[in-house]
This record gives structure tokens, C-alpha cells and sequence, in this order.
């Protein structure tokens, strides 16, 4: 049975280069000039956000610095600041939140709010969000662009949003989706890459236009369930809802690095893989949330290997190992899941050169208040319960000093190995109750 059409009124709000219009609302002297935000500084770095004026000059994210160089000559390139961009996406979240009870923070520079029966109609919620966006201007940073798309489903709204970059609003409904999907590639919404493409020109597919109206039986044929799910997307009929970040949680959480040589030469291989570890216990404990297991992958270099960011790398470009690391019971503190992952480091690597390491802590869940029989105290209480006290202090003490204000004696020594980046998925922990106006 197909899904009902959807009558909602589902937004879509993204930040524009998000990154560098963050770094540019930091530092006037950026202002106007083609920028590229990288993930190391080295010339084989990576650009993750470009400046809309170096967009406009050619500059990609996914660039190496170098080609990022020869492409525009002037630019400049700053490294990623994640607590910058986390503090800046806090105070635009707060204003959102204030919309509606039901906004889903996708990733760190955009979120999806249904504002269903808050708004009459798209046209009211359309001027409301544009309020917004002068808000956002005004009390948050006036560098800061957004596009905003609203449409009856996640879908739609997210395909509008992307129609007009930068500082655009969209508006999709039931009566002008035909017109807006003839205006649009085959891979301009999201979920057709070129290999999608290619399969829907051969089966005589050129516009979005002509899938919408095409068999929902040949799609199923061609793509299984992922053509029904393509159909009724374009459709505009309704089977994602909007998750609020309270009814919904991860189910793993994890931390991975890309080994640059010295690492290896300094023998801090162990000492940079607690550090991803206490990375994401920490996030973890911000959560409230226990893990059961800890799984860890190590990938050793490999013949022909370049450098870490050179152009022939690879995360396991030589062979690997991997292993997953079962827990007693469910534990928070960094004492067992340091000592986990380290086992679990000790069975796969002896030694090798290394040239990728991750962590992921999984099977998460909230603690239970069920009594134990043998201790008389909720399940995650007891004789190590002093180990977790001590964990969320060292999170407090680190919260107001800097991560390397204490730390784990085998991380002495450490320089920038392994520093903070940001994910462009889901984003869990950002805090909009304790935000300062």
C-alpha cells in the first residue's frame, strides 16, 4: 500500500558555505575574499568548505589545497575550528527551535522543522522564515546566508532549498511540483549520483519530469524498492517524517583518523588511538548513553603508498584489520573504554606502520534503573561507578580548559595528532538550551 500524499508543511534550512561564512563573520579581514576551509593545511588537505566568492571562481569542496591553489591564486585557506562552528550552530538552532516542537538537526549547518498546523499555509510560513532569516543576520552574525525550502515532505522541502544558492527560498507544493521538476537535472535532487543517471537515460529517462511520470512497476524493476522509493518522493508523498533529536537516538558513535607518517615515526600510534577514544566516549557521555561494545579498524600502508593526503591514498591501502571488542556490561567511563579499544588495538596491529585508525562505540543505550539482585543499585551503578564520576569530571574540566588540560598519561607526548573535526551527517550534542543571547 502506498503512502498518502502529503498536506504538511515541511522546511528545510541550510546554511550557505557554512564554514567559511563562519570563519569570514570571525575575522572582517576575510570578508569578500575567496576562502577555502581545510581539513589539514598540507598540500594534499582537503577543501570541506569553500567561501561563495571562491565558489564562484571555481573553487570545489573536495579540492586538494593545491588544486585548490592553481584554481583560484588568491585565495586563502584557513584549517577547520569545529568548536567555532558548533557555538555559531547552537545560537541558529535556538532561533529555530522557537518555530515549532518538531525540528530534526540533520547535520551541523542544516535542519528539517515541520511546522504543520503552526502556519496556515506555505505563504505564512514563508514570511515567518524570512523574519528568521533576518534574526539569524542580525543577532547570530550578519555574514551568515541560509536557503530555505518548503515543501509537503523532506523530500521536496530539501530538493527546494537546493534550487536557489545563495540566501534563496523555494516554496514546492502539490500544484506547482510539475513545473519545479522540469527545471531540474536527473541528479539535482537528492539520491542520483552519475551511476543512477546512466541507468535512468538507458531506460529513456531524461528529466525528473518524465521519472514522476513514469511506471512505478518498470522503476521496481530496474531499482527494486529504491525505484517505488524514487517514485513516490517525486510524488511528494509522505514516508519520512521529521525525528526531533529527543525521539530519536545513535546507535553507534565513533572517531577515525587518517595516519600521517610522523605518527608512526614518534611510536604515538597507541597514544593517538586513546585519544579517539576518549573523543568518543565523551560525545557518548554527553548523550547519557552507555555502550555494550567497541569496535576497532586499523588499516597498515600498503606498496606504492604516497603520504597520508597524497593523491594514491586510501584508508586500508595496504591490508587491515578490524575486531569488535565485547564489554561485560554497558559502560560509560573511559578507564573500560579506553582499555577495550586498546585490547582490541593490541589483537589487530603488532607493530606495522599504520596509515588509518577508527573507533566506534556501539550498541548504545540509556541506562536502566532495574536493581541488581547482587548490589541493590541500578544496573550502571556500583564498585566502578567511582570510574564514571571521574570521567564526567575530566569532561567538565575539559569543557572549560581545552582537551588537553588532563588526559591519560599514555597521551603525553601528543602534538596535533588527531585533531577535532566536524561530520556533515547527523549531528548529535549541540546545545541550544544554554545558549547565551
Amino acid at each position: 500500500m502506498l503512502p498518502p500524499i502529503s498536506r504538511k508543511l515541511i522546511v528545510h534550512l541550510d546554511m550557505n558555505s557554512y564554514f567559511a561564512s563562519v570563519e569570514q563573520q570571525a575575522n572582517p579581514f576575510l570578508r569578500g575574499r575567496p576562502l577555502g576551509v581545510c581539513a589539514y593545511l598540507r598540500e594534499y588537505g582537503c577543501v570541506i568548505a569553500a567561501s561563495i566568492e571562491a565558489k564562484r571562481l571555481g573553487m570545489k569542496v573536495g579540492m586538494t589545497v593545491k588544486k585548490a591553489r592553481e584554481k583560484v591564486p588568491g585565495a586563502v585557506f584557513v584549517e577547520n575550528d569545529p568548536p567555532k562552528y558548533r557555538a555559531v550552530t547552537s545560537r541558529v538552532f535556538a532561533i529555530l527551535h522557537g518555530l515549532t516542537d518538531r525540528m530534526e538537526h540533520y547535520s551541523i549547518d542544516e535542519a528539517f522543522l515541520d511546522v504543520t498546523g503552526w502556519y496556515r499555509d506555505a505563504a505564512e510560513a514563508a514570511w515567518v522564515l524570512t523574519k528568521v532569516r533576518r534574526r539569524i543576520r542580525d543577532e547570530v552574525g550578519e555574514w551568515l546566508r541560509c536557503s530555505i525550502g518548503i515543501a509537503p515532505t523532506r523530500f521536496l522541502a530539501k530538493t527546494a532549498s537546493d534550487m536557489e544558492k545563495p540566501n534563496g527560498l523555494v516554496v514546492i507544493d502539490h500544484e506547482n511540483l510539475d513545473e519545479m521538476l522540469a527545471r531540474l537535472d536527473l541528479e539535482d535532487v537528492c539520491g542520483v549520483g552519475p551511476r543512477t543517471r546512466k541507468r535512468l537515460e538507458r531506460l529513456g529517462y531524461r528529466t525528473l519530469l518524465e521519472v514522476k511520470r513514469a511506471s512505478v512497476g518498470n522503476l521496481m524493476r530496474a531499482f527494486g524498492k529504491q525505484g517505488l522509493f524514487l517514485w513516490c518522493k517525486l510524488h511528494g508523498l509522505e514516508f519520512e517524517k521529521v525525528v526531533s533529536p529527543e525521539s530519536s537516538s545513535p546507535k553507534s558513535i565513533g572517531h577515525s583518523y587518517c595516519v600521517p607518517d610522523k605518527v608512526n615515526r614518534e611510536h604515538h600510534v597507541e597514544a593517538t588511538f586513546m585519544k579517539l577514544t576518549e573523543r568518543a566516549g565523551r560525545r557518548m557521555r554527553s548523550l547519557g548513553m552507555l555502550a555494550s561494545s567497541v569496535a576497532v579498524t586499523v588499516g597498515f600502508r600498503g606498496p606504492g603508498f604516497a603520504s597520508p593526503q597524497g593523491p594514491f591514498w586510501s584508508p586500508l591501502a595496504g591490508q587491515g584489520g578490524s575486531i569488535v571488542v565485547h564489554l561485560p556490561e554497558p559502560a560509560a567511563d573511559s578507564f573500560v573504554l579506553v582499555g577495550s579499544a586498546l585490547e582490541g588495538l593490541r589483537e589487530v596491529w603488532q607493530g606495522q606502520s599504520v596509515n588509518f585508525l577508527a573507533v566506534t562505540l556501539c550498541g548504545l543505550s540509556l541506562p536502566s534503573a532495574q536493581m541488581r539482585l547482587d548490589r541493590g543499585v541500578p544496573s550502571w551503578r556500583g564498585k566502578d561507578d567511582h570510574r564514571r564520576l571521574v570521567s564526567d569530571a575530566v569532561d567538565v574540566i575539559r569543557d572549560r580548559y581545552g582537551d588537553r588540560s588532563i588526559m591519560f598519561g599514555g597521551m603525553m607526548g601528543l602534538g596535533d595528532e588527531a585533531p577535532d573535526r566536524i561530520g556533515f551527517r547527523k549531528t548529535e550534542g549541540i546545545d541550544v538550551m544554554n545558549i547565551g543571547h
